[in-house]
């Protein structure tokens, strides 16, 4: 066997059951030994056409199969290619490991020396300091006897609270070296974070108690479905705020009444539960209140400047803290009084009407005018979709405009931000999810960067129907917006640098890509052009469908 396929098996016995590869000529050992291996040996691999979508699929495929996964490239420029996906990994604490070829270090006298003229020019420095800021752990592999203890080892830290993505690197000399025999390998650990202090629990539970307007905000609790439902427990025992039900996952049901959006200069107690940005210092500052932080990283230690001030910060699992807090009211050892309970829920109530009242006459005056907008196409494939589908996010739906009650079922974009991570995840979460239907929402900039064709490939290869919605409005919309910050109002006007010289045709893109493509500008020919793509995808077709969409001024 070979170090490549030592690596195999290593990863295998670790506990990682796929992994994606955009090969390079360091990986001929592996690419043999994974022939010769028996499935029950090695991980599955999945073949991709570009690191951007490897790395992406892995994204998604550990959100939905809850392991690490793992990602192997091509030296220097694969890496440099999955950084963006491995830098999204690293702000949404997602595990993956990112594994690497290295240039040969050896002119001659090896197997695996320097062979073609890329062997010098990929040779750098030191390949660690282009990934140490986007991993939680690096390493590279001096001999390859030395590749269990390395899996081992990065499983446990790619895994182990908070998680996040890791690095190994392997020169070419100790994938294609020679093994007489098996190297004896341990399993993995994973540490588990500590219980929250009981007094600070029973203190924040007695704030919630006696507060008049409590708030809690969370952009990534939902990533637990077990913190899903606790949290829905808690909020309707309670009669408290929850915002950002819909943000990065399903955090909180949407249908509930407790997910209108908050007034936070009102609060006077604010939870704030795995959130990296709970509010937006610069629109709004809740003072002179009660605040306190709760998470794995509660005080987003791996933030250069954070700029937010609590009286208390928890570290904890977002559903061991729910539990105890519920545990204190339930057993009666913390209480709320009856009429208190009663004011909340008439007030939220009253808000979450006066909420979805407005944001079904935006969709009204929409629908009047002939407009296809952001919101009314969100609204419009909500009402396409089967029941339990998944949706993925890359920034242009608007999920208000949709109704959430179930954890699971929506992704959005991660805090990194960096573009071209949804497709690649929403095929990632096909393939740990095969039974459910899958849709991904793009903008046309991002549909780029998405990679498309690689994208279209995966699926075709390893049969994985599903939708694509480009939501097409030719041009880059968020920095358009941000031009407000400098007085502009006339987002109607062509911007150069921000509007496209004309739009993408994604449709027909759609076509050469072997998509079933439609293509819509008006809100009926939407209704028609989703519903057809959503039959073709059940009948195990990938679908794509162009909105060519108006803006929300």
């Amino acid at each position: 066997m070979s170090g490549g396929g030592l690596l195999l098996v290593s990863l295998k016995k670790a506990g990682v059951e796929r992994f994606f590869i955009n090969s390079g000529t360091e990986y001929s050992g592996l690419l043999l030994d994974y022939m010769h291996l028996n499935p029950s040996q090695r991980p599955e691999m999945i073949v991709c056409l570009s690191e951007t979508t490897a790395a992406a699929a892995a994204y998604g495929y550990s959100l939905m199969s809850e392991n690490a996964s793992a990602v192997m490239v091509h030296t220097v420029p694969g890496v440099a290619n999955a950084l963006p996906n491995l830098f999204n990994a690293h702000t949404a604490s997602i595990p993956i490991i990112l594994i690497s070829g290295l240039t040969s270090y050896s002119s001659r006298g090896l197997r695996g020396s320097r062979k073609i003229r890329v062997h010098w020019g990929q040779d750098v420095r030191d390949i660690r300091d282009l990934v140490r800021q986007f991993v939680k752990w690096d390493y590279v592999v001096t001999e390859a006897a030395e590749i269990p203890e390395t899996v081992s080892r990065a499983v446990e830290v790619a895994m182990s609270p908070p998680q996040g993505p890791v690095y190994i690197g392997i020169h070419r000399e100790h994938f294609m070296a020679n093994l007489e025999k098996m190297v004896d390998q341990r399993p993995p650990i994973v540490s588990q974070p500590p219980s929250p202090n009981p007094s600070s629990v029973k203190k924040i539970a007695e704030k919630l108690a006696s507060s008049n307007y409590p708030v809690i905000l969370t952009r990534s609790a939902g990533r637990n479905a077990k913190s899903f439902h606790l949290l829905k427990s808690l909020a309707e025992r309670l009669c408290v705020r929850v915002n950002y039900a819909v943000a990065d996952y399903v955090n909180f049901p949407n249908t509930s009444i407790f997910s209108a959006p908050a007034e936070l200069r009102r609060a006077d107690c604010i939870v704030v539960l795995e959130s990296d940005v709970p509010w937006l210092p610069a629109e709004e500052w809740p003072t002179d209140v009660y605040r306190v932080s709760v998470g794995l990283d509660p005080l987003m230690t791996r933030m250069n400047v954070w700029g937010y001030g609590f009286d208390e910060a928890v570290y904890s699992e977002a559903s061991q803290f729910l539990e105890m807090l519920l545990h204190l009211f339930d057993s009666g050892s913390v209480k709320v009084g009856k009429d208190l309970l009663e004011e909340r829920r008439a007030l939220a109530e009253s808000d979450w009407r006066r909420w979805r009242r407005d944001l079904e006459e935006g969709l009204r005056q929409d629908k009047s005018r002939g407009l296809l907008t952001k919101r009314l196409a969100s609204h419009l494939l909500g009402e396409a979709l089967p029941e339990n589908s998944i949706i993925v996010n890359e920034y242009s739906l608007r999920p208000d405009y949709l109704f959430f009650d179930k954890p699971g079922t929506y992704f959005g974009e991660p805090p990194g931000g960096s573009l071209g991570w949804g497709l690649g995840a929403a095929l990632g979460i096909k393939l740990a999810k095969p039974e459910a239907f899958v849709s991904v929402v793009l903008g046309d900039g991002s549909f780029v960067f998405n990679n498309p064709v690689s994208g279209a490939a995966l699926s075709r290869w390893y049969r994985l129907p599903f939708l694509m919605v480009v939501f097409n409005d030719g041009c880059w919309w968020d920095v358009k917006k941000s031009l407000a910050d400098m007085g502009f109002s006339e987002f109607e006007k062509k911007v150069e640098g921000v509007d496209f010289p004309e739009p993408l045709d994604v449709y027909s893109m759609g076509r050469g890509m072997g998509f079933s493509s439609y293509v819509a500008e008006k809100p009926e020919d939407a209704v028609e052009a989703l519903g057809k793509a959503v039959a073709d995808v059940l009948k195990g077709v990938s679908a794509l469908v162009d909105l060519r969409v108006k803006a929300d001024f």
